[in-house]
């Protein structure tokens, strides 16, 4: 079998031809051109061998500073790719402190209530999740579902605290900035799940703020918020703030549930109906509050965040 051919050897020899024309050159463009009729044939001569030797040097010149320059550049990447990792950390570490300190505020400013705090660790939809497998590609909010976590509601978050917290079935949830996100409806020893306002199985009373007019508030199939038996001659528009009333002793009086967003009813049907815009994105829970004392039959209304 015929052994490849070294380079090395050649290689050095070029080299070493390209340092040997080098000096040459070097030598011939700074020797002083003699004067007489050898000027006119040396002159030509020396003055090529000068170009040649500044042509020579500029190249290895300027292929030094490109090698130095493209690493300069990958430094300078590793150093934006690096910063851009920080900036990212730095922005989710500046939203979850958000979150904590709205939580924070609101337990400072209703100090009769008692507080579970509680990291939401599982989402689920039963109807956008049916068919789905948490490791599908398109998965989406379904792969947050907590393994083997069986649930008689439709729309629910879990969270990772339960009786041996304290925490007890119907116990009102809230996030940032008090708004309300729903009740506790099932609780085991370290988890709880947590019936959401969208589950079409939820209604609570609630009460308008401007018209002072009381109606309800259901969930719905479709993952929309209803405001429904609002009667026909109270006052109802798009902006109007909805809180909860108290009525029924199941929740406590005026956490914020959302905003009207459009009227849908008719001035023929007896009550007004309005589609209603959440004060809580549920999909994006990830730190809430439990309310665990007073009963909501004794709480007084609490004090808005601001």
């Amino acid at each position: 079998m015929r052994r490849p051919r070294s380079y090395s050897p050649i290689l050095a020899l070029g080299l070493l031809a390209i340092s040997v024309i080098l000096l040459l050159l070097g030598f011939l463009a700074q020797t002083p051109i003699a004067q007489g009729p050898l000027s006119v044939v040396i002159g030509p001569i020396q003055q090529v061998m000068s170009n040649a030797r500044r042509v020579i040097n500029d190249f290895f010149r300027s292929t030094g500073e490109l090698i130095d320059l493209r690493a300069r550049a990958e430094a300078l990447q590793r150093e934006v790719t690096a910063l851009r990792a920080e900036n990212v950390r730095l922005r989710e570490f500046q939203a979850e402190v958000q979150q904590y300190r709205d939580l924070l505020n609101f337990a400072n400013d209703n100090p009769a209530y008692e507080l579970v705090g509680a990291d939401v660790i599982g989402i689920a939809d039963a109807i956008r999740c049916k068919g789905k497998a948490p490791t599908m590609p398109d998965a989406g909010k379904c792969a947050n579902v907590i393994a083997g976590d069986v649930s008689p509601f439709v729309r629910y978050i879990t969270i990772d605290v339960g009786e041996r917290d304290g925490i007890q079935v119907g116990m009102p949830v809230v996030a940032g900035g008090l708004a309300l996100v729903g009740r506790v409806g099932e609780v085991s020893y370290a988890t709880s799940q947590v019936q959401l306002l969208t589950d079409p199985a939820s209604f609570i009373n609630v009460r308008l703020i401007e018209s002072r007019a009381s109606g309800t508030v259901a969930g719905t199939s479709e993952g929309i918020l209803l405001l429904q038996n609002v009667p026909q001659g109270e006052a109802l528009k798009p902006g109007d703030l909805i809180v909860t009333s108290g009525l029924g002793g199941t929740l406590p009086q005026a956490l914020p549930v959302g905003v009207v967003e459009r009227v849908i009813s008719q001035d023929v049907e007896t009550t007004r109906q309005a589609i209603v815009r959440p004060g809580v994105d549920f999909d994006k829970l990830e730190v809430v509050l439990v309310i665990t004392r007073p009963l909501a039959s004794q709480a007084r209304p609490p004090t808005p965040t601001p």
